[in-house]
């Protein structure tokens, strides 16, 4: 049994026979190549991203690959997005895959952490994102999961070209927030994993700007403007996945950063302009001045009000409720 050969399937619920599941930890029976927390994949695979762990999977000999997805009678993921996509690729077209493997790196990182490493994984990431926008339930994603499994070559090769309406509108957007961003004063405070921007104009970059523009974990963007100041503080999914490459710092606690601000405010959760906070166990939440409800993982928030509180205020309460939750970092062995 090839892995390469086994059929590809998006799921909404648990199989009954094994699989080999990509870019998530949903208790599939089989083989579990992912970098989400619980994930259970072999740590000889690990890597910070799915598709790195997949392409890993690729390098194995066909034996150690075989003993490893034993009994798996697909290649299966239950949700879709870049990352998954693209481990999926590597598995069923790995010779192909790992000739781009660089820049497929790229763009599982543009789209799972929010990177920018080039224009290019960005425009991919708009790509993938764009072809699955708007296409409900299991059925539809594997539908352009495996047109896209089967199209990738040639997108690889330079197709990524002619389909410049999926991600040049996002790539333009981009491009003006990176802008904004260079006109903002720019501040980190590197043992908080925390990325400030002090705007003295109104400014409303989105999350591959911001991630795009620092390797912290947390962004908080302060932006003046003539109403007050908008406020946006987002936690990335890079204290969510389970990384190689860095700890995760403990996550501050959102909702009582908010119930903090909001005193200060004079508002309360109920009125229609208030400081409101996501989850913090959602994988890149955020905290606010505005209305309610924002979408998970929105690109730019549409949901901000100008705050009375002054920028140096809202910073120093940020910071408060990040010092909360900072542990000191384990000393190296021997020191």
């Amino acid at each position: 049994m090839r892995v390469a050969s086994l059929p590809i399937r998006i799921l909404d619920g648990l199989p009954s026979e094994p699989v080999l599941s990509v870019d998530g930890a949903w208790d599939a029976p089989g083989l579990n190549l992912s970098h989400w927390p619980g994930n259970r994949t072999p740590p000889e695979l690990r890597h910070d991203l799915s598709t790195g762990i997949a392409l890993n999977f690729a390098r194995l000999p066909e034996q150690r690959q075989a003993e490893l997805a034993r009994g798996c009678t697909a290649l299966a993921n239950n949700h879709y997005d870049t990352d998954g996509l693209l481990a999926l690729f590597a598995l069923a077209r790995p010779e192909e895959a790992l000739a781009q493997a660089d820049f497929l790196l790229e763009a599982a990182a543009a789209g799972d952490l929010y990177r920018v490493p080039s224009e290019r994984a960005f425009a991919l990431d708009a790509l993938v994102t764009s072809l699955g926008k708007g296409r409900g339930g299991a059925a539809a994603h594997q539908a352009v999961v495996l047109d896209l499994v089967g199209r990738l070559p040639e997108i690889l090769a330079g197709g990524l070209e002619g389909l410049r309406e999926h991600w040049q509108p996002q790539l333009e957007r981009l491009r003006a927030d990176l802008e904004a961003l260079r006109g903002a004063a720019k501040d980190e405070i590197v043992h908080l994993e925390l990325a400030v921007w002090t705007s003295e104009r109104p400014i409303a970059p989105g999350r591959h700007a911001l991630f795009g523009s620092s390797e912290c974990d947390r962004a908080l963007v302060l932006a003046r403007g003539p109403g007050g100041t908008e406020a946006r503080l987002v936690v990335n999914t890079t204290s969510w996945f389970e990384l190689v490459s860095r700890p995760a710092l403990p996550r501050p606690d959102l909702e009582t950063l908010a119930a903090r601000l909001n005193a200060l405010e004079g508002t309360a959760p109920g009125n229609a302009l208030a400081w409101r906070a996501q989850p913090i166990e959602n994988p890149a939440p955020e905290l606010w001045f505005g209305r309610a409800p924002l979408e998970s993982f929105a690109e730019h928030n549409g949901a901000l009000a100008p705050s009375r509180l002054d920028p140096v205020v809202i910073k120093r309460a940020v910071l408060e409720s990040l010092r909360a939750a900072w542990v000191f970092p384990d000393a190296p062995v021997g020191r």
